[in-house]
């Protein structure tokens, strides 16, 4: 499966994230990363199919992560939909499958959602992507095979995971924890910068901006 690149827009708020105070002013601010969502969606050419499904996606993964929270105590809903947002925003993934499931990514994993019950409510291509972005701790080297999965996975799976990393990365400019910081600058150099640096550039940089500024803020 192949994504859809818009090319060269203008309004792409992607080149500014860096910039853009407003963009981590309201980083957490729940209101102003859906309204983005909605505001991206209604954008760029969708079909109606695809923004009802899209739309279904965002209630399933709101009703899967209720009462969820995110380490720095946002409710967790906001990860994946910035995720989403990433994904249309910044790298112009235009097809409604790799955003239905960087929206459900965790709900496997997080939520006791089956894979049943993805395929029954949206479509084989999202439940099998899902299905390849959850961990599953009862494999021996889980966590090994886990990426090797991805990396041998089509360019969709790899880029929705590589734009998660940097969601999870960019959350660190929140957090207090050196510990995880040092932890996910080590999983990163180690796991994703190969994987970004195999399937979208932009996405590459932005993970080595994003290490740089988590190490900056360790030497403080």
């Amino acid at each position: 499966m192949e994504s859809k690149v818009r090319k060269g827009s203008k309004k792409s708020l992607g080149s500014q994230t860096r910039k853009d105070t407003e963009f981590f002013d309201k980083f957490n601010n729940f209101d102003f990363v859906e309204n983005r969502f909605h505001a991206f969606m209604a954008r760029y050419k969708f079909q109606k199919s695809e923004k009802l499904m899209m739309r279904k996606a965002l209630d399933f993964a709101k009703l899967a992560h209720n009462g969820q929270k995110r380490d720095e105590g946002t409710p967790y809903i906001m990860h994946p939909l910035r995720v989403a947002n990433i994904l249309m925003d910044e790298v112009a993934a235009m097809k409604s499958d790799i955003i239905c499931t960087a929206l459900l990514h965790d709900v496997i994993e997080d939520c006791g959602i089956t894979l049943k019950e993805l395929k029954n409510n949206f479509n084989e291509s999202i439940a099998q992507m899902v299905k390849i972005l959850t961990k599953d701790p009862s494999i021996e080297n889980h966590k090994r095979v886990y990426v090797e999965t991805i990396m041998n996975s089509n360019d969709p799976v790899k880029l929705v995971k590589v734009c998660d990393r940097l969601d999870n990365l960019r959350s660190l400019r929140f957090s207090t924890n050196k510990a995880k910081m040092r932890r996910y600058i080590n999983e990163t150099e180690k796991k994703y910068i190969p994987m970004a640096e195999i399937t979208n550039n932009y996405i590459f940089r932005e993970l080595k901006h994003e290490l740089s500024v988590i190490r900056n803020r360790m030497r403080r």
